[in-house]
């Protein structure tokens, strides 16, 4: 997909699953595999591009690579991280929590479900490679991983050419 000629390539999960490039915008799915609307956006993101990534990957150990994508310019790399885990992965760490929030729609419209603070990275034109959303210490819960990450949910990613 291209924004201003900024080229998303080679999107590789570690799971084995399909990630899709779409536009983040209101409306939009945000996930593959889950029928959850975007609901708002703020408007510097809108129109930008956005992997949307499978729910279940949420188990994916923070320690763990979960997936890789090329881009063909300097970019800066948005996070959405739902605010509802506890503590951030580690690697998350290394990224600029900024004031924007998004949030979204469950699959029964106008159930406000989901908000995702944004957090953000610049990189260089080439490959990068984002971790797993799951903190070990989340993991070694038993109810945690019993229950398939039950009532947490997977990042998304938004890119934005610099």
């Amino acid at each position: 997909m291209e924004n201003d000629d900024l080229k998303i390539i080679n999107i590789n999960s570690t799971s084995g699953k399909q990630y899709a490039l779409n536009k983040l915008v209101p409306g939009e799915y945000q996930y593959e595999d889950r029928h959850y609307q975007f609901n708002y956006i703020p408007d510097a993101l809108k129109g930008c591009s956005h992997i949307k990534t499978h729910g279940n990957d949420k188990l994916i150990n923070e320690n763990d690579v979960c997936l890789t994508f090329e881009v063909n310019h300097p970019v800066n790399v948005f996070v959405l991280y739902a605010d509802k885990f506890p503590v951030l992965p580690k690697w998350l760490g290394e990224y600029e929590r900024t004031r924007y929030n998004i949030t979204r729609e469950d699959s029964t419209p106008g159930t406000l479900r989901g908000y995702f603070s944004l957090y953000k990275k610049q990189f260089v034109k080439g490959k990068i490679t984002l971790f797993g959303c799951s903190q070990k210490a989340m993991l070694d819960e038993e109810w945690f991983v019993n229950s398939g990450g039950m009532n947490y949910y997977m990042y998304t990613i938004a890119v934005k050419k610099i």
